[in-house]
């Protein structure tokens, strides 16, 4: 009795293990996509419903280095001139950013054509 008393105590906690890698180790945004972008303009402040915010469209670039101009929202405004990796929810809303130095070097060459 003891011994299957600790084996599904072994067991619960391995679930709950999995549960809580699976909940905050994996980024939370794996649903969005993500892209590299040049800020450089100052975006136009928007006010929707609940959502307070930048509105942006720029040319954002995959990993892959092809590119497409996108419009996107950032309740945060992005600094001017920098270059940022965004991640894009479908309801076109940053979930995500951070500033970069640099472009990814494929990115790069295609952004200089």
């Amino acid at each position: 009795m003891k011994n299957k008393k600790g084996l599904l105590l072994i067991l619960a906690g391995l679930l709950i293990t999995i549960c809580v890698i699976c909940e905050y180790a994996l980024p939370s945004d794996a649903t969005a996509k993500a892209y590299f972008v040049h800020v450089n303009t100052n975006g136009e402040k928007v006010q929707k419903n609940q959502f307070s915010g930048y509105k942006y469209t720029l040319k954002c670039y995959k990993k892959d280095g092809s590119s497409e101009t996108r419009t996107f929202y950032s309740t945060n405004k992005l600094a001017k001139n920098k270059k940022f990796k965004i991640h894009v929810a479908n309801n076109q809303l940053v979930s995500n950013y951070k500033q970069v130095k640099e472009l990814p070097s494929t990115i790069q060459y295609y952004a200089e054509k």
